[in-house]
């Protein structure tokens, strides 16, 4: 059994994730002036929404993010860092907050969410299907209920991650990346 976080729109900077069965809503807002983009998380027992987290992703500069109301902004390699020398590799990994260590990796175009620890089992954790057709949503397939638990800082990596992604797939076709001879 699976759980589907259905996003509002394909935009990574304005759009929601929601899951009503398991009543689970995330706003998502990007601000163009600071290239700020903020997150946040509806809470059911005051029935507000509650700061998450925030990111910038300047062209020149380095990534900051923080998490959580007292959080400091740091440099996003320091929260969401990348493990071994291959400089190739689009593999980041990141402590949950439920104390866990977890990855994002890319497996056929497709981000998904694996445990970091190289003896833990081989089966993603949740995976991201986006569609381009308005008329199929995308949404974040949450595989295993156990990272319930570190959803906040699932959503906030999850969505560097995908812009990230984007940023990479967009450079390689706007330089001839296709191939052929």
């Amino acid at each position: 059994m699976s759980a589907h976080l259905v996003m509002s729109s394909n935009s990574l900077r304005h759009t929601t994730f929601s899951c009503d069965s398991l009543g689970i809503h995330y706003e998502v807002n990007g601000t163009t002036k600071h290239g700020l983009t903020t997150v946040e998380r509806w809470d059911s027992s005051t029935n507000h929404n509650v700061f998450v987290g925030d990111f910038r992703l300047p062209w020149f500069k380095k990534d900051t993010m923080r998490m959580g109301v007292d959080g400091q902004w740091i440099y996003r390699d320091q929260f969401l860092y990348k493990v071994g020398n291959n400089p190739f590799s689009f593999t980041r990994h990141f402590m949950g907050s439920n104390g866990v260590k977890y990855k994002w990796r890319i497996h056929w175009d497709q981000l998904q969410l694996y445990h970091s620890s190289p003896d833990a089992a081989k089966q993603p954790l949740a995976v991201f299907h986006r569609h381009r057709s308005p008329s199929n949503q995308s949404y974040l397939e949450i595989l295993d209920f156990s990272v319930l638990s570190s959803l906040d800082s699932i959503i906030v990596t999850f969505l560097i991650m995908e812009r990230h992604r984007r940023n990479r797939k967009k450079a390689t076709r706007s330089h001839g990346g296709g191939g052929g001879p």
